[in-house]
């Protein structure tokens, strides 16, 4: 599961261990403080929207790589294993409309 600072909301890497540090703030907590979801806000920066939707995919190809080495060992069902390819797919088809969009508004500025 992705996690995010709850101080300046880069992603966090995922550990073992309940500690966190934010290297962009340097907050630091436990797991039970983070946040699982990247806010919603009306100011668009767009390096932390590139560095949440990039962390966002690793977690969604971590899920896929799970769910295969889950169906390879006789745990799951081609269904699960489908539906793991398609939000990997349209997490890939989502990072490229961002940079378009990204791509875009540089060029007008």
């Amino acid at each position: 599961m992705s996690e995010f600072c709850p101080r300046c909301n880069a992603p966090l890497e995922s550990a073992l261990d309940p500690a966190r540090l934010c290297e962009v703030c340097g907050w630091f907590g436990d797991g039970m403080e983070v946040l699982h979801a990247p806010p919603q806000s009306d100011v668009v920066n767009p390096v932390l929207a590139a560095a949440q939707t990039l962390e966002l995919y690793r977690d969604v190809c971590r899920q896929e790589l799970i769910g295969e080495q889950m169906y390879d060992a006789g745990n799951g069902t081609e269904a699960q294993l489908q539906r793991l390819h398609i939000a990997r797919q349209h997490a890939a088809h989502s990072i490229i409309e961002m940079f378009v969009v990204l791509r875009g508004r540089a060029t007008r500025k």
